[in-house]
């Protein structure tokens, strides 16, 4: 099973996979199958997710067709590396897990079809600012990120389970619920 988790920015996507990971023993994170431009985050290291090009380098990439997909996010190239993505489906044993952008999801489900589960995160504006704001984010990048905010919702019809992230404890509970659920039906 593939566990793709989405949600507009600072939702806490990255925390309530960790909580989920912690929660279950054959949960995995699927390294290094993101590559992106943007430069890396101290928190990135905890996943271990992306791998890092430069613009030349992704655009050869793209040419030579080693992503699943990809986009411009933030003024960024981000996309799912085809090769990671193959592993993850040949893996009988263990469930996978990623964040993932909403259009990149909305791909990956024609892929994985039935073999996967997808979740949009979301939280009020005034909450996702406060999380911005203590990550660090400069004002410029707050507002951009925050005015991405409506197109990432207005592709909320196309998950499986969306829940607003305010209380972890309560948000990784039902989020396991479902999965649960999802798996025995």
């Amino acid at each position: 099973m593939f566990i793709v988790v989405s949600g507009v920015s600072s939702c806490g996507k990255n925390t309530v996979i960790n909580e989920l990971i912690k929660r279950r023993n054959n949960l995995k994170v699927l390294t290094q199958s993101s590559g992106t431009t943007r430069p890396p985050r101290e928190s990135d290291s905890q996943f271990n997710t992306y791998v890092y090009f430069n613009d030349k380098d992704f655009e050869k990439g793209i040419e030579e067709g080693k992503f699943f997909e990809h986009e411009i996010v933030h003024g960024h190239y981000y996309g799912l590396i085809k090769a990671r993505i193959e592993d993850a489906v040949r893996d009988g044993e263990n469930d996978y897990i990623r964040d993932l952008d909403v259009k990149g999801t909305v791909n990956l489900k024609k892929f994985f079809k039935d073999n996967m589960i997808s979740i949009f995160l979301d939280a009020p504006d005034e909450v996702l600012r406060e999380r911005l704001v203590a990550r660090g984010d400069s004002p410029e990048d707050i507002e951009k990120r925050l005015a991405r905010g409506e197109l990432e919702r207005s592709y909320k019809p196309h998950y499986d389970f969306c829940i607003e992230n305010i209380n972890l404890e309560k948000t990784v509970n039902e989020i396991l619920n479902f999965i649960e659920n999802k798996k025995g039906e």
